[in-house]
């Protein structure tokens, strides 16, 4: 199956917008983080606009500024996004143990995140008791894929340590793979045959290829395109899955 096959587009697409959560939660809640300009909020709006089939610009794009907040962007679907500030080397970019507090359903919507200290149980938008529907249920690296072989070395051991600290499923998404492969430039179609994307993919991530996907995100498009819904939907719907396994694995005794 090649997930640009129509198909297996419309199909994809079908299973998305029937999709209902597990019987325990209200949302699946997706965390996403990762570098500052990776495309975190540009695949939120990307997904809403593949879902839609027009392009949509409904996320905030606070989690790239100064003042940066842990952000729920809702959908007309039953899935949350949980939007972050980047993750950088300097002193600007959030906590590891920011991080950490928002899978585990700690940090309560509009926070604004400080970069020189974690936040502390005292403050009023700490959550003392998450349940699990204020968890995250999977966690996704958004990483750019023309800048994954030139991420310094701080930033990539920042990415490691949230990996090392989740206990919840974690794929990761390539974007801007037009940027990075002149092949893929040419005719979005090449994605997963491109051996360069291939190379890049395997830099400093340490995330299986079978949880790594290719996207590319909306931008300046006017309307949607179904080469670049195909590579969304193909992501979403693996994330879906794998956060479904999650839910369904808590009410599982033998684990």
């Amino acid at each position: 199956e090649h997930p640009m096959d129509v198909s297996i587009m419309e199909r994809d697409l079908q299973l998305v917008r029937d999709y209902k959560p597990h019987k325990d939660v209200q949302h699946l809640r997706i965390m996403l983080h990762g570098p500052p300009g990776a495309g975190k909020s540009s695949f939120i709006n990307s997904v809403d606009s593949a879902l839609r089939g027009k392009i949509a610009i409904r996320a905030l794009a606070a989690a790239n500024s100064g003042d940066s907040f842990t952000i729920a962007v809702r959908t007309f679907y039953p899935f949350v996004f949980n939007d972050t500030m980047g993750l950088q080397s300097s002193d600007k970019g959030i906590h590891v143990e920011d991080i950490k507090l928002t899978m585990s359903g700690h940090v309560k919507e509009g926070y604004r995140f400080n970069p020189t200290s974690p936040l502390p149980e005292t403050n009023s938008s700490y959550n003392s008791f998450p349940t699990l529907d204020d968890k995250a249920h999977i966690l996704v690296l958004v990483i750019r894929a023309d800048s994954v072989s030139i991420i310094d070395d701080k930033t990539v051991m920042k990415m490691k340590e949230v990996r090392a600290a989740a206990w919840i499923p974690q794929i990761a998404l390539m974007t801007k793979i037009d940027e990075a492969c002149p092949e893929v430039k040419k005719d979005i179609k090449n994605a997963y045959k491109s051996k360069h994307m291939n190379k890049q993919v395997n830099v400093n991530l340490e995330i299986p290829l079978n949880c790594i996907f290719l996207v590319k995100n909306y931008h300046t498009e006017i309307e949607t395109e179904n080469d670049v819904d195909s590579l969304i939907l193909c992501a979403l719907k693996k994330i879906i899955d794998y956060g479904e396994d999650y839910l369904n694995d808590q009410n599982d005794p033998d684990l």
